[in-house]
């Protein structure tokens, strides 16, 4: 683990990350049914016009999608899945998930109503069954493997660029009593989330920044509807949160329909396979998302939750952040 005085996140134009570091630093250095409308990354920019052209490779876009809903009372866990990549980097993955939906006849994915096979799209009624579901989801995951990041490995010395996927899982009995031990912890399993992947998001985009000699600019895209998103808008919005985080000046948010969004719904993937590894039944598409565990999984249970670096919880709340209602 990295002790404090090591943490990138202290510092005016650092983002503070709430708890220690965690195994992303361990990624490398280098690393028949009607078709919806999908979204184009330019649609969802709004960057484009107002940065130069020959800067528009600068554009980190991240794209977020939460598994369940921090209620310890239905849930076990909750997730939050990012995957990054500079606009170049984004453009063939979209259109190969494009191709895959056609020719699976599928309009979106949708990981839980996909396996439930009782929700609209993926319906008996509609010709779904096991079969034909696992090849579609399948061959979504064929996708992500031709343009994730890869790190450097004995096998594969030199890795590879490409996509940058994270997933911040906290486990919701863990997360209550953590906050009943320690009064530091956050009031809300979704600020852990929404804090901790935007510090990965923007720890990775300095960090390639550095390595091109400019600076980023992060539009995060998160999908419509969910909490995590309001904690960064509270951050970049707030007079005095913005004094510590000057990098927020350079981050746009915004939110949209996954369905229309190929991203979003490879997030959503990433999602549910993350949040259901400890289940007794595996997919075999499952297991391939698994593997990359090692890189981009931050599971974080008691130990983990309990331990808040000293000082944040201080200076959030010296922020007046409105006040949210606390996981149960």
């Amino acid at each position: 683990m990295q002790d404090r005085k090591n943490q990138k996140g202290y510092g005016r134009g650092k983002v503070c990350p709430i708890l220690k570091a965690s195994v992303a630093y361990t990624w490398p250095e280098r690393v028949q049914v009607p078709h919806a409308v999908q979204f184009s990354l330019i649609d969802l920019l709004p960057h484009y016009g107002i940065i130069q052209k020959d800067h528009i490779a600068m554009v980190l876009k991240g794209f977020l999608d939460g598994g369940n809903e921090a209620d310890s009372t239905r849930y076990d866990v909750v997730a939050l899945a990012s995957i990054y990549g500079t606009l170049d980097q984004w453009k063939q993955p979209q259109r190969d998930w494009k191709t895959v939906l056609k020719k699976h006849g599928a309009p979106w994915l949708h990981t839980t109503d996909a396996v439930s096979l009782v929700a609209e799209p993926f319906t008996k009624a509609n010709g779904w069954d096991v079969l034909r579901r696992d090849a579609f989801i399948s061959d979504c995951v064929t996708v992500i493997d031709n343009h994730i990041a890869r790190p450097r490995t004995k096998s594969e010395p030199d890795g590879r660029d490409g996509l940058l996927p994270y997933v911040l899982t906290v486990v919701l009995d863990d997360f209550v009593r953590a906050r009943t031990s320690n009064p530091e912890v956050p009031r809300t399993a979704e600020e852990i989330c929404a804090t901790q992947t935007l510090f990965r998001c923007l720890q990775w985009g300095e960090y390639r920044g550095a390595e091109l000699h400019h600076p980023f600019f992060y539009h995060l895209v998160y999908d419509q509807g969910e909490k995590f998103m309001g904690h960064v808008l509270d951050r970049k919005h707030n007079k005095k949160a913005k004094k510590h985080l000057a990098m927020m000046e350079r981050v746009t948010v915004t939110e949209t329909d996954m369905r229309h969004t190929p991203a979003l719904q490879m997030a959503d993937l990433f999602a549910w396979c993350i949040s259901h590894k400890k289940s007794k039944h595996r997919y075999a598409w499952q297991n391939r998302i698994l593997a990359y565990s090692k890189w981009i999984d931050d599971w974080l249970e008691y130990n983990q939750l309990v331990k808040i670096i000293p000082g944040v919880s201080d200076l959030v709340k010296s922020w007046n952040l409105p006040p949210r209602k606390p996981t149960r």
